[in-house]
């Protein structure tokens, strides 16, 4: 393989934003490169069991005054659509959030 490039979805950043949240890139697991000739440096990240966790919306940090102001919508955080993920069937989907009718 060759070197690291740099990420093509952040172009280095580690993060991607979503509204006025900023997220770890999917596509660099937050190391802000790709590729590389040794793909044993990469850390291995453990997905949560699904099962376990919480739906966002109902996470007690909504509860902080400061938190529920910054956003407007639990749901999209003010974006207005959400993903909807079907497994099954392997497509995602973006629907309009219920805030934005």
């Amino acid at each position: 393989m060759t070197g690291r490039d740099l990420c093509y979805k952040c172009s280095g950043r580690r993060v991607q934003r979503l509204g006025r949240i900023f997220l770890l890139c999917v596509a660099c697991r937050g190391l802000g490169w790709v590729g590389g000739d040794d793909d044993d440096e990469e850390p291995e990240l453990e997905a949560p069991e699904l099962a376990e966790t919480p739906p966002v919306w109902e996470d007690p940090r909504w509860l902080d005054p400061m938190v529920a102001a910054a956003f407007t919508c639990r749901y999209c955080l003010g974006h207005g659509a959400v993903q909807h993920i079907d497994r099954r069937r392997g497509l995602i989907f973006a629907r309009r959030c219920p805030c934005a009718v």
